[in-house]
């Protein structure tokens, strides 16, 4: 085991950590932080097993491996940031709604109001 394999695992477990601690503090949601944890335990095993990336990027034509770690965490970075869109497109869409929804129970409300102050000038009129 070489000294750059034990800064990755090191690197990893300290993300593990920040992962697990974050969660305890409620800083990030159960959806998330499963999704996070996965990572840091897949980057775990990554940093354990770099050897075995070392052969799997020259079977793939790759003959320097960091390009390969590279190129496989720029697609995992692309795979999380579309999933983040798709999560915030679905609550501006709830957000929307909630909006429009507010805006009708404000109207009613209004009118509430406006109905009970007619019926009292009427009321009042009537005395």
């Amino acid at each position: 085991m070489g000294f750059v394999q034990i800064i990755s695992i090191v690197m990893a477990m300290l993300f593990f950590v920040q992962v697990v601690w974050l969660t305890s503090k409620n800083k990030l949601q159960d959806q998330q932080a499963f999704l996070w944890l996965v990572l840091s335990v897949a980057a775990i095993l990554i940093a354990c097993l770099l050897p075995v990336l070392n052969r799997l990027a020259r079977a793939v034509g790759i003959s320097y491996m960091p390009s390969f770690i590279f190129v496989a965490a720029f697609f995992v970075v692309l795979t999380l940031l579309m999933y983040h869109t798709i999560v915030l497109s679905k609550q501006q869409a709830k957000l929307t709604k909630v909006i429009q929804e507010l805006a009708y129970v404000e109207k009613e409300l209004e009118d509430l109001k406006h109905s009970l102050r007619a019926e009292k000038e009427e009321r009042h009129d009537a005395d």
